[in-house]
């Protein structure tokens, strides 16, 4: 039977996901093939792609389509074998939904690249990260998991390391691809723990209980967090985001980190195929901490790519939060509890990857038009950038949850979920946790605006602080066009709720006690729509009427004596963040030295520097002295091992081969 025969014969939903694949292969054998190339042959054919994969999961309908592909392709025991059920047609969802104005952004950020970066190379990549992630939220056994999951993270460092002629990116790619074979490492080792147990690689015939369950848990949960950057294995993510391009990091941010939230969800929380007893708390502690953990260093960053990447650590956390909260529904036994934490975790999943790759799509805008990253150095950019500033001000919106937008609906479902948890939770102890998850969300909150606050203002609003931002201009149409579509979504997605919540019901009815979360949205969004809309408009007219009553009169704005505004007259980012950052110094050693200059520095001084120093522990306490040992350690062992004696190297292969023998892999 050929392969086509076989998708035909499940029905339309497997040709379309097909023509996907198939075309974005061909994006990837041009890329190679013809590296320079530019134009519009590769975004053309890749949002291409992206719309026949919407086709597919519409033809799909609310069946579960099975897709076993025949040989030859096949691996070793297991072959392609793919599962199209309402989990993996929503992260589909979130893949494609991206992927489209991101892959519309794209041709106009390269081009200011093109003479640093090959941009055959990296549509090559794009392409290839899009069809393995697909791939992944696929997948029915583990050995076909595991190759789309290694050609998601290989075509994921390609493309952070694309403009590799800068000592950073090659730095941070290095970083990442480091995280990823370690992650990976404990993935596949605990698939490998599961295969041991069940005998088998298909996902649904595991089913491990009990104390078995512990060792396999343990480890894929430490692979996938370090793929979701969640805290302590989140080292990499601030420091890859950064170096990649703008759509690279939108993509990985937005998209690419979330097949770690799903992986958790098929095995932990649906499928139930993995029963760990301590998940819950496993998830709601570490999900807590990340969040925060994220959110405090993100208000001390002023490369904005920095920051943004810092929010990712953040937004994981609180999905890992919402995770956490349904899998201590499912061991209590409460089912309402178990479905509105997951559809919580799993519409912010959504909602994250819309407003976080807007916000990187125009922090890209500001690097192709200003070359500019570092906030200190903006200013006045709305002047210059409207659309711009007007998208990413929504994006910043959204991200700190204030309605209507779409931050705010997901996160006023997980508020829910927490006040169930806190209500009907079996035992004092898990009561506490759901008061101390809402204080802990709304601190997250408050931190987040705060944050943004100081990115919008210092960025731009003011005066410019530099001549690059003086000479701003707007993107492309296309980049323009791709920013307002991110934005019109986030507004979208907040205001549709209750008809998200239908595709979200089929999701949380996986968990095996039928779908309950048909009203847990309270908030009547028409009528509050019309209201505001209605507000806005009557405002509206009497500031236009009280303007013509009384016309606008001009007056020189109070300068403190300075005799002319100029930048240095202007709060900075420091400044702002400063008051808060200093609150919670001693979790990351902070300090801040003032430099003056001049005759009279200490009454009448000429300048005035300031300087934030901070430590971020984990790292330079963990993870930099371990690293130092394992680098020391390796070059001592590889110095024995290639001693270049053929008689050393025999008996390397002897005790491989008894060691193989005694463990049963050789027979």
């Amino acid at each position: 039977m050929s392969l086509f025969n076989q998708f035909n014969e499940v029905n339309e939903a497997g040709f379309w996901i097909l023509t996907a694949f198939v075309l974005w292969m061909v994006v990837f054998a041009t890329g190679l093939i013809n590296k320079k190339h530019t134009g519009y042959f590769f975004p053309a054919v890749t949002i291409t792609g992206c719309l026949a994969l919407i086709a597919g999961i519409l033809f799909s309908g609310k069946s579960t389509v099975n897709i076993l592909v025949p040989l030859p392709f096949f691996l070793g025991e297991a072959g392609f074998d793919f599962t199209i059920d309402p989990l993996s047609k929503w992260f589909l969802a979130i893949i494609a939904i991206t992927g489209i104005p991101i892959t519309l952004f794209a041709p106009g950020y390269l081009h200011h690249l093109r003479n640093r970066t090959f941009p055959g190379f990296i549509w090559a990549g794009f392409s290839m990260l899009l069809l393995s992630m697909c791939g992944v939220v696929m997948s029915s056994n583990a050995i076909a998991f595991i190759v789309f999951w290694e050609m998601m993270a290989l075509s994921s460092f390609s493309l952070v390391a694309s403009d590799n002629e800068q000592r950073e990116t090659r730095r941070a790619s290095f970083i990442y691809l480091g995280a990823t074979r370690i992650g990976t490492g404990f993935l596949m080792a605990g698939f490998l723990w599961a295969h041991s147990i069940t005998g088998s690689w298909s996902f649904s015939a595991w089913g491990i209980t009990g104390a078995a369950a512990i060792g396999p848990s343990i480890l894929i949960l430490i692979g996938l967090a370090t793929k979701a950057g969640c805290w302590p294995f989140h080292l990499w993510l601030p420091i890859a985001h950064p170096a990649a391009p703008a759509p690279v990091s939108a993509i990985m941010s937005g998209v690419m980190i979330k097949t770690a939230i799903y992986t958790i969800t098929r095995l932990f929380i649906t499928g139930s195929h993995i029963e760990f007893k301590w998940l819950g708390i496993v998830l709601i502690v570490f999900g807590a901490i990340s969040a925060f953990w994220g959110v405090i260093f993100a208000l001390l960053q002023h490369d904005l790519k920095r920051l943004l990447a810092y929010h990712s650590v953040e937004n994981i956390g609180i999905i890992l939060m919402g995770l956490g909260v349904s899998a201590t529904g499912a061991a209590n036994n409460i089912p309402l509890l178990t479905q509105m934490g997951l559809a919580a975790a799993l519409f912010h999943t959504l909602n994250h990857a819309i407003f976080k790759s807007l916000l990187f799509l125009g922090a890209g805008v500001i690097d192709a038009r200003t070359h500019l990253r570092d906030i200190e150095k903006m200013g006045g950019l709305i002047h210059k950038m409207p659309w711009t500033a007007a998208a990413f001000t929504a994006g910043s919106a959204a991200i700190c949850a204030l309605p209507p937008l779409n931050g705010f609906a997901s996160e006023w479902i997980l508020y829910q979920s927490f006040f169930k948890l806190a209500l009907n939770g079996p035992t004092a102890a898990t009561r506490l946790t759901g008061v101390f998850l809402m204080a802990v969300l709304a601190l997250i909150g408050a931190l987040a605006i705060a944050c943004f606050v100081k990115a919008v203002s210092v960025a731009f609003l003011g005066l410019p602080r530099t001549d690059n931002a003086r000479r701003a201009r707007e993107g492309t149409p296309q980049m323009t066009a791709a920013q307002v579509f991110l934005a019109v979504l986030c507004v979208v997605s907040g205001l549709g709720v209750p008809v998200l919540l239908n595709p979200l019901s089929q999701i949380t009815a996986m968990t095996g006690t039928g779908s309950m979360i048909g009203n847990i949205w309270t908030i009547p969004v028409g009528i509050l729509t019309i209201i505001l809309l209605t507000t806005v408009a009557a405002i509206a007219i009497w500031m236009k009427k009280l303007s013509m009553k009384n016309p606008v009169k001009s007056y020189i704005t109070w300068e403190c004596g300075f005799g002319d505004l100029s930048p240095k007259t202007q709060y900075t980012a420091t400044s702002f963040a400063q008051p808060i950052s200093s609150i919670f110094g001693n979790i990351y050693r902070y300090a801040l030295e003032v430099t003056t200059h001049g005759r009279q520095s200490r009454h009448f001084p000429e300048t005035v520097e300031a300087e934030t120093r901070y430590e971020a522990y984990l790292e330079t306490k963990l993870y930099e002295p371990f690293l130092n040992w394992i680098k020391k350690f390796s070059g001592i062992l590889l110095m024995k091992l290639q001693a270049g004696s053929i008689h050393q190297y025999l008996i390397y292969m002897a005790i491989a081969l008894i060691i193989l023998i005694r463990i049963g892999v050789v027979k």
